[in-house]
């Protein structure tokens, strides 16, 4: 007789990855496909909808091939995704245009607009105005596009969509709505205030469901293209970050893992009643942990980094591989001979949440190597980490160790760079495929597969390979951090007249 498995599907900011996990919680098979992001001036960015459905489809179907198993014996599916991503639907569920990447920034002046409405929206969120969210970018789309309102008919986030197109159901969870600023954080509901505030119809708001909650199931068109059985169950899903901190088994109060891909995020367990006291320096969400939120520290533009200058700056991208970049900047000294990299290569989230900054090398002389470059990327993204550890360290958040998952945990050169600059220990468990692994096993949850999903997590996490915190290197990069932290605000007015002329 078969054994049941569940289906994790991540809709990442530059890849689908889809995994199938078997009921002793181990990944059977595994597929990823990539797409493209369309970068529009300087703070635009858009993908297609329709791109993310067509590699859930391939992926789901090549994952299920991989693992040799049958579509009868798929308990569940669930959908994690970047986030916030808006996608605006008509009457018939199709997309109006294309999605809002989370790394859009052109609704800032929406913000500014709502600047004096700053206390209550942190009040109601947790959260503070910023285009990262989702509400600045529907009214951003509502002025730019007279008559939107009366076209669209629903908004949903990336997750949502391809939920959408598995099942024929508009959903929203409650981790998606909380990254929103339209939600009510207590009532893990839509807020009708904060809808009327950015100018967003209620009506486009769907119901909201745990990410544990089934929604639907699998349509017949939908199993025809990824090989799934029509009828099995969808739950609602979650956002990658809450996704992958369940994978590496952050189930306390006081966990912590860091996750980096293209942009790094640093995510905390935190009991509810302590994460309301965050005032909108980090970002705070629902998580699907009882008894828990999950706050975190989100930067734009970290792998992002590594990747634009193996991209840009070498002659053969394609050789150029990350692992052949940590190894050289492993042959820089420490300090990457006097150079400090700002990495507000987008725009910035927590803690500075200052859409204008912009990157900046700052120490470049003519004895600069490309080793000292490479390495100012690593040591750069690093300060940025410590100091968004330096804002939950507020909240009297002091993580005795730091897991790292994602694309960036295989630089074993970043990894120790990472444990010097912070002081702490950092851990690689020893087996990690991130948000699709942790969206299967809220999905196994949701069916009751498992019957507690904080035993489970806890229990799969186990250590790869820790890394531990140098006394004299920490000490050393204490100094040029307070370097790093000073050039920010020196440099904030010359990001400000810069902007201005873009």
């Amino acid at each position: 007789m078969s054994r049941p498995v569940v289906v994790g599907v991540d809709v990442g900011t530059t890849s689908v990855k889809a995994v199938v996990v078997d009921d002793t919680w181990h990944v059977r098979g595994q597929a990823g496909e990539e797409y493209p992001t369309r970068y529009v001036g300087a703070t635009g960015a858009e993908q297609d909808p329709d791109d993310w459905w067509r590699a859930t489809a391939s992926c789901v179907s090549a994952a299920l091939s991989d693992a040799g198993v049958a579509s009868s014996d798929v308990a569940a599916v669930g959908v994690s995704s970047q986030a916030p991503t808006v996608v605006l639907l008509d009457s018939d569920g199709r997309p109006l245009g294309p999605a809002l990447v989370w790394l859009d920034r052109r609704g800032q002046s929406e913000c500014a607009r709502r600047a004096g409405d700053t206390d209550r929206i942190v009040e109601l969120t947790g959260n503070r105005p910023d285009s990262y969210y989702a509400a600045p970018k529907l009214a951003w789309l509502l002025r730019e596009n007279p008559g939107l309102a009366t076209r669209a008919a629903a908004m949903v986030m990336a997750n949502g969509y391809v939920v959408h197109r598995l099942t024929g159901v508009v959903s929203a969870d409650t981790t998606h709505t909380g990254l929103s600023l339209l939600n009510d954080l207590d009532a893990g509901d839509w807020s009708t205030e904060l809808a009327e505030l950015w100018g967003v119809p209620r009506r486009w708001l769907p119901p909201v469901w745990e990410p544990t909650a089934v929604v639907g199931t699998v349509r017949p068109e939908a199993a025809s293209v990824t090989g799934l059985a029509a009828g099995t169950p969808v739950i609602a899903g979650l956002v990658d970050g809450a996704a992958a901190s369940v994978e590496a088994g952050v189930v306390a109060h006081g966990d912590v893992c860091e996750m980096t891909g293209q942009s790094t995020v640093v995510n905390a367990a935190v009991e509810v009643a302590a994460a309301r006291a965050s005032t909108g320096a980090l970002s705070v969400m629902p998580y699907p942990i009882p008894g828990h939120h999950l706050v975190f520290g989100a930067m734009v533009a970290t792998g992002g980094i590594l990747r634009w200058f193996r991209d840009e700056l070498t002659e053969d991208s394609t050789g150029d591989t990350y692992a052949a970049l940590d190894a050289l900047a492993g042959t820089a000294p420490l300090g990457s001979g006097g150079l400090v990299m700002l990495p507000y290569f987008l725009g910035e989230r927590s803690p500075i949440w200052d859409s204008d900054a912009r990157g900046a090398f700052v120490g470049l002389s003519l004895s600069t190597s490309r080793a000292d470059l490479v390495r100012a990327i690593l040591e750069g993204t690093a300060y940025g980490l410590a100091h968004n550890l330096d804002e939950m360290a507020a909240l009297n958040l002091r993580p005795s160790t730091l897991r790292v998952v994602g694309g960036g945990s295989r630089g074993r050169t970043w990894n120790q760079i990472k444990a010097d600059v912070t002081g702490v220990p950092v851990e690689v468990p020893a087996e990690s495929l991130g948000a699709p692994v942790g969206t299967a096993l809220v999905a196994a949850a949701g069916v009751g597969l498992l019957t507690d999903l904080v035993e489970v997590a806890r229990a799969r996490y186990a250590v790869g390979e820790r890394y531990e915190p140098d006394p004299a290197r920490h000490t050393a990069y204490r100094r040029r951090y307070q370097i790093y932290r000073e050039l920010y605000p020196s440099l904030a007015k010359v990001h400000q007249m810069l902007a201005e002329l873009r």
